[in-house]
């Protein structure tokens, strides 16, 4: 343990601006593993660990605590949206433990808390935070206070479910498992387009997945047109920028195996950094490690019993992993905007005509 904290010591000596994920990465450890040494010697923050048992109660708490922001992320991508904690519910599913912020145009999330390992609150100079990560130390979701946000609700939190003994802490190593792709018999191919025409809750596009035993990108490989359009070429600035030019609201949904948080609203400052590609608005920020996002798609699916058809746009990594998606903002039993449909056109025309 003292270890690690003089190698963390040594390696910010070096380069102080290392964000802590990229700071474990390179220390060979996972990020919560990092936060866990500093429980008794802080290197950049005090450190205070919380009791995972009452992680319900801890989530619920985040209601009183006023404006902050809110980050979830996956190794491409992250998202940021500053806000209020609202309409926050928490339900047990079998012992299946997840949660749900039914937010639109502000912190709005899908929670599988049954993923949720370890939560740690980090004081800093400039901000304290509370930081959720699954069982392999990896952050599935960090609460960052501002400057609006209630500090005497966080002395509350800190004194109510801090550890006061000592409790075992160990994290699984992370094993990259390569998904067991099956090809479908042609009758049985043909039956999946069937029932992905018959969708009527685009809600229950992943349980299509499952009944089928299909992986999200074969399916999307496989179903074809006019259901699913592979972008031979994709200019994900361009994307945001239309976007942006037709004041079009948009829908950005960035998830981890852990948690799912999605930004509703138009887009303003646009801006690449390096190889990040970044929207950088008062209350939403995303970072886009633009190199990752490997493969794109426009996607359509019935939903509203079946009468509209809404479009999006899903990118991935080269591990086949979903890091971000993309809607057109929409009323529930309205279409989503010409403008949206349009730009989605645009994006199959000029991918078809590169391949």
């Amino acid at each position: 343990m003292k270890q690690l904290i003089q190698d963390y010591k040594t390696l910010l000596a070096g380069e102080p601006r290392l964000r802590p994920v990229d700071v474990a990465m390179q220390l060979g450890v996972s990020e919560a593993e990092l936060l866990h040494a500093q429980l008794e010697e802080g290197v950049t923050a005090t450190v205070t660990r919380l009791d995972e048992t009452q992680l319900a109660d801890i989530l619920k708490s985040l209601k009183k605590l006023g404006k902050v922001m809110a980050l979830t992320r996956n190794g491409s991508v992250v998202n940021e949206i500053k806000g209020l904690y609202e309409k926050l519910y928490v339900s047990d599913n079998n012992g299946k433990l997840s949660g749900i912020a039914i937010n639109p145009g502000g912190i709005d999330l899908r929670l599988f808390l049954y993923r949720w390992q370890s939560v740690f609150l980090v004081e800093t100079e400039s901000h304290t935070s509370l930081q959720f990560f699954d069982e392999n130390g990896r952050a599935v979701h960090k609460v960052y206070t501002t400057t609006e946000s209630d500090f005497n609700e966080l002395v509350n939190i800190k004194a109510r479910y801090q550890l006061t003994s000592q409790r075992s802490f160990s994290v699984k190593p992370f094993e990259l498992v390569e998904p067991v792709i099956t090809s479908p018999s042609a009758e049985q191919l043909d039956n999946f387009r069937s029932q992905w025409s018959e969708l009527e809750d685009v809600h229950h596009f992943p349980k299509l997945l499952e009944t089928h035993n299909l992986e999200r990108l074969q399916a999307l490989e496989l179903v074809g047109s006019p259901w699913s359009f592979e972008l031979q070429s994709f200019d994900l600035a361009d994307i945001f920028q239309q976007a942006k030019t037709f004041k079009q609201e948009i829908m950005v949904f960035v998830g981890n195996p852990g948690a799912v948080q999605i930004f509703s609203g138009q887009v303003e400052s646009l801006k690449q950094v390096g190889p990040w590609f970044n929207v950088l608005d008062p209350e939403f920020n995303l970072h886009i490690k633009a190199d990752d996002l490997t493969r794109a798609f426009v996607v359509r699916k019935p939903t509203d019993n079946g009468n509209t058809v809404v479009t999006s746009i899903e990118f991935f990594d080269a591990n086949r992993e979903t890091v971000l998606t993309l809607f057109g903002r929409r009323i529930e039993g309205k279409k989503q905007t010409n403008e949206w449909q349009a730009l989605c056109e645009r994006l199959i025309h000029k991918g078809q005509a590169a391949a």
